[in-house]
């Protein structure tokens, strides 16, 4: 024997975004830009510089409501950029300069660093709207142009190069 329900009694509750373990606002550093940053763990690996190729795992959210518009642990497949070249995000750009492989972050990045009056739409990123990120960086690749490649592997004997 089936038992009806009421439409009453199947009244969804309104889904509320679970905040995440984020530190208190006070531990954050302000940067100039106005990008805040907390270091949860300091790595020991290579240090980042610009145009390093960066590894990372991170999740972000509105800082608004906390909902979470995209994590690269629920796709299970680290994130890979190279920065200070534009690919990300501004705020990323400044935030991950001088890090060193290994630290695990958290982000806080006004809008004008991240989306600014475009918003994302396809990722439920508002226009104008400041976010939140946990970023662990997994490896740190230093990447040279070939002039400083060639100037790092030669070697200097009694005049000559040796490449």
């Amino acid at each position: 024997m089936k038992i009806s329900t009421s439409s009453a009694n199947q009244q969804q509750t309104p889904k509320i975004n679970k905040r995440p373990q984020l530190a208190l606002d006070a531990a954050f550093k302000r940067t100039g830009s106005g990008v805040e940053i907390y270091i949860e763990r300091h790595g020991h690996g290579k240090k980042s510089v610009e145009g390093s190729q960066l590894k990372v795992h991170y999740e972000g959210w509105l800082a608004e409501d906390y909902k979470m518009f995209d994590s690269s642990r629920t796709k299970r497949r680290p994130f890979e950029f190279e920065l200070g070249k534009g690919t990300v995000i501004a705020g990323w750009d400044i935030a991950l300069k001088d890090v060193r492989q290994g630290t695990k972050m958290q982000i806080k990045i006004p809008a004008k660093l991240a989306y600014g009056s475009q918003g994302v739409s396809s990722m439920g990123i508002p226009q104008n709207a400041d976010l939140i990120f946990k970023v662990e960086v997994l490896k740190v690749c230093l990447l040279y142009t070939s002039a400083a490649a060639d100037e790092r592997s030669s070697v200097d004997l009694g005049g000559r190069r040796i490449i």
